[in-house]
């Protein structure tokens, strides 16, 4: 009975370790990301952002789009209050690349909120054009941001993240497959899920945030 307990204890200590491992590991809240500076419109509709971030693709990056396999970059681009850091609206896109090795072009598939394409590339700088860029994303808002409030964007870009769920459930979403794109409080709660949670793993990630804007 003693030797059981005493396995029990340390299988606790070994959950609890590695629990507090992975809070402490866990990525910073988007408000103290670094900053860059962005351009961010707001309209009737919503909030339209332009900036680059191409590093994403670093060498290793690229030379490994060229090996003809499949390969996903999400990007995930949210405003926040910037009181507290409250998510307030979110938008995301994928772009699914894969080098064909008979054209010897990059196919590029991309799936946005209103914007679905498939195009080619015959150098790597045009998938970095498409999916290392923003140029007036539209981020939608379900409600207009608050006159005297100050808000925030936040922008994070992965390279093959180790979640498959998650990225079907990303590709859903931004197809419209997913009805939580027009349900109501309970579903845009969930699908704000989606922005908030860590993927488990990618070969690459960036996060950065803009600086502070007031409506």
């Amino acid at each position: 009975m003693r030797a059981f307990t005493r396995t029990l204890a340390g299988v606790a200590a070994i959950i609890l370790t590695t629990s507090l491992r992975a809070r402490a590991d866990d990525p910073p809240p988007p408000a103290k990301w670094t900053r860059r500076p962005l351009v961010a419109v707001a309209n009737d509709k919503g909030l339209r952002v332009s900036v680059a971030f191409r590093e994403l693709l670093t060498s290793p990056v690229s030379e490994k789009l060229a090996n003809g396999l499949l390969h996903t970059l999400t990007l995930r681009v949210a405003i926040h209050d910037e009181s507290d850091g409250r998510l307030v609206a979110a938008s995301a896109r994928t772009c699914r690349v894969r080098f064909d090795l008979w054209d010897e072009v990059y196919r590029v598939q991309i799936d946005a909120p209103g914007d679905a394409r498939n195009l080619a590339f015959l150098a790597v700088d045009g998938v970095a054009r498409q999916c290392a860029e923003l140029r007036e994303f539209a981020i939608p808002m379900r409600a207009p941001l608050l006159a005297g409030r100050s808000y925030f964007v936040s922008v994070r870009a992965d390279v093959n993240p180790a979640d498959p769920e998650m990225i079907e459930h990303l590709r859903r979403w931004v197809t419209g497959a997913s009805p939580s794109r027009t349900g109501g409080d309970a579903l845009f709660g969930s699908v704000m899920g989606l922005f908030v949670r860590d993927f488990a793993k990618s070969e690459r990630t960036i996060m950065f945030r803009g600086a502070p804007f007031a409506q």
